[in-house]
């Protein structure tokens, strides 16, 4: 069995490398990055397992990276994690016609998101948490 990549694009420097850190030690292949254009282009080269994504970003949001994803056949149906600060009535209005997607509010607790990372890549369906 292949590794799963998991591509992460956050502006929170500690954050990120806390997460990629904690992931690589699961096992995943983990990309980073600090904004959006270049999660873009990661993502295009890489061609990612899941996606975990900064709502607000510099050089583009994680909503317009995946709006842009989704129109890249060969990762269109990737699975996407948005992890934010913001107000959740606000986000959820932002991405509520994005599919195959899931918003954790930060602060998150690092079981829930290892939790969501596991059921986006076995196929589940996730559900806002």
């Amino acid at each position: 069995m292949s590794t799963a990549t998991i591509l992460i694009a956050d502006d929170d420097t500690a954050l990120l490398q806390a997460m990629e850190c904690r992931l690589e030690s699961l096992g995943f292949e983990v990309f980073t990055t600090q904004d959006g254009y270049q999660a873009l282009a990661i993502a295009r080269r890489e061609h990612p397992d899941l996606l975990i994504l900064d709502i607000a970003m510099p050089a583009g949001s994680g909503v317009s990276v995946l709006q842009r994803i989704r129109a890249i056949d060969e990762i269109a149906d990737v699975p996407v994690i948005f992890i934010t600060g913001h107000d959740m009535c606000r986000v959820e209005r932002e991405t509520g016609g994005l599919t195959n997607a899931v918003v954790i509010q930060k602060p998150f607790d690092t079981g829930t998101l290892i939790a969501t990372i596991h059921e986006a890549l076995e196929g589940n369906p996730i559900a806002s948490g």
